[in-house]
């Protein structure tokens, strides 16, 4: 969106509706009926319809049948998050699958050279390392020649950035310098297609995870 100072009358809608949902001014399930958001905000209908449609692409409304624009429940919650983990598990192993049912060569070189530019980072922050943990995820699911498995991947971290709650965003902290470890020596034994070993590491990446959030 643009800035403040320079935002359109339809951007400005957006800020200011998006920010009193997250501030739950608006709440999860309350109907937002344009004429009173309209007053509300002193803006006029036609920005706050233009915003609700932008609001309903990015996520944070839903249009129900016989009820309108929704406010939708769009946090990504701990349990929402291991849905998602456990989906990103299923992907992992299947490319490891057609990794070893094709005989297909898997390069670990630049898996290191991105482990080797992260560690290079005088102190990450959480959204670098969401963006990192998302890399590797791409440089491997690459491999199953699926486009599907991309889009699910890349959508999963859009969401997770967008609407992650805290403890989410920590897991990819405090847990990353062992998540990174653990990708090289996962691309090293789909390298040397240790198949077996791989599979284990990736069970390992994903239990890490659900345990941490579970602490």
């Amino acid at each position: 969106m643009n800035k403040p100072g320079n935002e359109t009358l339809e951007s400005r809608a957006y800020r200011m509706i998006k920010e009193k949902i997250q501030r739950g001014e608006f709440q999860v399930g309350q109907r937002l009926i344009e004429a009173d958001v309209s007053r509300e905000l002193e803006l006029s209908r036609t920005p706050v319809r233009k915003a609700f449609a932008m609001l309903t692409v990015d996520g944070y409304l839903e249009f129900e049948d016989y009820k309108g624009v929704i406010v939708k429940n769009c946090a990504i919650t701990k349990e929402r998050y291991i849905e998602m983990l456990d989906i990103m598990e299923l992907l992992l192993i299947g490319t490891i699958d057609k990794l070893e049912a094709k005989s297909l060569t898997f390069s670990n070189r630049r898996v290191v050279e991105k482990a080797a530019d992260f560690v290079g980072l005088e102190e990450a922050t959480e959204r670098q390392c969401m963006e990192y943990q998302r890399w590797f995820l791409n440089e491997i699911l690459s491999y199953a020649k699926n486009d599907y498995y991309l889009q699910v991947v890349n959508q999963f971290y859009d969401d997770l950035l967008e609407f992650g709650e805290p403890d989410v965003f920590q897991s990819a902290t405090k847990l990353f310098d062992r998540t990174i470890d653990n990708y090289v020596a996962c691309g090293r034994a789909m390298e040397s297609r240790d198949y077996a070993e791989a599979r284990a590491i990736v069970k390992q990446i994903i239990n890490d995870r659900i345990l941490f959030i579970f602490r």
